[in-house]
């Protein structure tokens, strides 16, 4: 990254935001609309906050504000030092230049020296990976082709406080893994982040704190692990009303998933089980270059997409170490609780930080529980019923 040495890190507030909000005015009397109300967070030197939300729920906007783009209509906002943006990749560039001739431009618009500035470009060019494409105009890139330019250029600046918003997608899986690995830098070297993005994996590595906005008001804000498995829930809850994640098969493809069977305790491969009977998950998979400890996961849905369980290893320090080849990964369930119905089996690897998936087959393995005789509801809890008449001796 080209620019003077990072910030220390220390405990004093990167950013300050009290009592926040920004009002737009639409056409017609008393029609304001409120994007932000009421916001209130800071962000120690060198730390991170996730913001999280659905569309519309003011993540972009209170980026607009940090950034200075615009301004807030009430409280106060404070941001300690330059601040780089990785907002909306590629606006301002010059299409007629070339990639190199861009970033040196950039480089020059935020104050490097012309030398500082060529430096840029050389990093730029080595993040970017877009090979003779860097020295023709940016009008012949496409536009993946200029999101990496973007963000390989915003990348490269060293800045005390550096916006993220949505860029975590930037490219296909190799080059979306870069992204994250260079924000981890960023702040390793003592960069504040503050990201947005509904990639909730990378948000829980990236950062320590989240804030959620719903309708533009806060809605939690608190560590990173907390908030985002509350706004996971949510999300959860919401998808059960309609369609959620559809299934399908992901991943950067650093592992492949050859065969998944479902079997129970007597070892034998099957697709109906009775609730309280044993279910083990046999995968064999295969890691196409040494890996780190990766996170293996296998997940239950019912057939409606409620999210039922998904343990992982991510804890599990007998299993860490370096995979390099080919494995089998044995999950089981004693007694399964779930109650008569149709499920499907998740099955997925993440690197060591559960931020991307080298692999992950999504709900693609159905099976069904039956039980006799029917209980309503998700699982079979051990209950007892008691029933006594009022003053008799020994009721409650």
């Amino acid at each position: 990254m080209v620019g003077g040495a990072g910030p220390a890190v220390t405990a004093a507030a990167a950013i300050t935001v009290q009592g926040v909000g920004k009002r737009y005015a639409p056409a017609g009397p008393g029609r304001d609309l409120w994007a932000l109300r009421d916001v209130t967070f800071d962000v120690a030197r060198g730390g991170a906050l996730a913001v999280v939300g659905e569309n519309g729920s003011g993540k972009s906007t209170l980026l607009d504000l940090l950034m200075g783009v615009t301004r807030a209509s009430e409280g106060r906002l404070e941001v300690t030092g330059a601040v780089a943006s990785l907002l909306e990749l590629g606006a301002g560039f010059f299409v007629e230049l070339s990639g190199r001739e861009n970033a040196v431009q950039m480089g020059l618009l935020s104050g490097l020296t012309r030398a500082q500035a060529r430096a840029l470009a050389t990093a730029a060019e080595e993040f970017a990976e877009l090979g003779e494409f860097f020295e023709r105009p940016v009008r012949t890139y496409s536009a993946g082709m200029v999101m990496r330019l973007g963000f390989a250029i915003a990348a490269s600046l060293e800045a005390p406080v550096v916006l993220v918003d949505e860029v975590l997608a930037v490219g296909d899986g190799y080059f979306q893994r870069k992204c994250i690995d260079r924000l981890r830098q960023m702040r390793a070297a003592g960069a504040t982040l503050v990201v947005a993005s509904h990639d909730l994996h990378a948000l829980k590595g990236l950062c320590d704190r989240a804030l959620w906005l719903r309708q533009g008001r806060p809605v939690a804000l608190g560590p990173a692990e907390d908030v985002i498995g509350r706004y996971e829930e949510h999300l959860r809850l919401k998808a059960a009303e309609g369609p959620g994640l559809a299934p399908g098969r992901r991943g950067t493809g650093e592992v492949a998933i050859r065969s998944v069977r479902l079997k129970g305790a007597e070892g034998r491969e099957r697709t109906e089980f009775r609730s309280g009977e044993t279910l083990r998950v046999e995968v064999d998979f295969e890691a196409r270059r040494p890996l780190d400890s990766p996170v293996m996961g296998v997940a239950i849905f019912r057939e409606d997409g409620v999210y039922c369980c998904g343990p992982n290893t991510r804890h599990d320090a007998s299993l860490r170490g370096t995979y390099d080849g080919r494995y089998r990964l044995i999950a089981e369930f004693d007694e399964l609780p779930l109650l008569g119905g149709g499920y499907e089996v998740s099955v997925s690897f993440y690197d060591k930080d559960h931020v991307y998936a080298y692999a992950w087959d999504h709900r693609l393995y159905p099976f069904r529980v039956v039980m006799e005789p029917p209980q309503h509801g998700l699982v079979s809890l051990r209950h007892r019923f008691h029933v006594s008449r009022i003053g008799d001796a020994g009721a409650a």
